[in-house]
């Protein structure tokens, strides 16, 4: 995907080369490039986690805690990843790890930070939920990793998105032309900094206008529904206007608008336990 194709518009500069903006965590990109192995060895991914301690410690709370219910005490990673496996273990460390390195915004910023990362969260494990049928990319990663644009916004200009927040109503698209922000592509150039797969990009590019693309990708379809139900049960970011998906986005997804309805009424009875998810997991 060549970035530099974007159509140029007035944008507030952002200076990519500072510090304060967010970085990925060296664990948790490894963990992302092993994900999508058919076969990951125990030793390999215990090892890559044992590097950090404190991600250690995480996984083994989250793993004894009520989400998984588990009638016996985990003990260690190699112990966790035999009861639930390579992928989960994966994702929930990759969730701990951003969880962490997210919440490195300014102080007036955390209650939007939080608020940004259970939406992340949410879009995740919904995407998680639709995509058996898809073996990669991890439709839970690019889930939680396709609004990473709007930490652009906050590292660079936290006083504009705190004005944008106080407009919150009004179209997104709209709100963020009048303030100069397009946080689809920044977060697709921060994708791109941190060197991850393509995939990435193009869901963070194209999650909120899919049909740019002539023939969309599956998983670029499941993230814009997981991403529309995510706001749907009352996890979005920013209360901007709930814009309904196009009948072309449900036909590439072999859906129609009855179907949708009775999914977002389904998602929302799971609201409690996703909530719940996102409380432990939400570091």
């Amino acid at each position: 995907m060549t970035l530099a194709a974007e159509k140029e518009r007035n944008l507030i500069p952002i200076d990519w080369g500072c510090d304060d903006l967010p970085t990925m965590p060296f664990v948790a990109q490894k963990l992302i490039g092993i994900i999508g192995k058919k076969e990951v060895e125990i030793s390999e991914l215990e090892e890559l986690i044992g590097q950090d301690p404190a991600l250690t410690m995480k996984i083994l709370q989250i793993c004894n805690s009520a989400l998984y219910s588990l009638s016996s005490e985990v003990t260690s990673i190699r112990h966790a990843i035999t009861l639930l496996g390579s992928e989960n273990i994966i994702q929930i460390a990759v969730s701990a790890l951003l969880a962490k390195r997210f919440m490195t915004v300014p102080s007036e910023l955390k209650a939007h930070a939080q608020q940004l990362w259970k939406h992340l969260l949410t879009t995740a494990i919904l995407a998680r939920d639709f995509g058996s049928d898809i073996e990669e990319p991890d439709l839970y990663t690019l889930g939680l990793l396709h609004d990473v644009g709007w930490l652009v916004l906050m590292a660079q200009a936290p006083k504009v998105f705190m004005s944008m927040y106080e407009e919150a109503g009004r179209p997104l698209m709209e709100l963020e032309e009048a303030w100069g922000v397009d946080h689809q592509l920044w977060g697709a150039k921060l994708l791109e900094r941190w060197s991850l797969p393509e995939p990435f990009q193009v869901v963070a590019l194209r999650h909120h206008d899919p049909l740019v693309d002539a023939v969309p990708t599956p998983y670029l379809l499941i993230i814009t529904l997981a991403n529309y139900l995510a706001k749907a049960i009352g996890n979005p970011f920013l209360e901007s206007d709930m814009e309904p998906l196009a009948p072309e986005i449900l036909k590439g997804l072999k859906l129609d608008a009855e179907t949708l309805d009775e999914m977002v009424k389904g998602v929302m009875e799971e609201k409690k336990k996703i909530d719940s998810l996102c409380a432990i997991l939400g570091g």
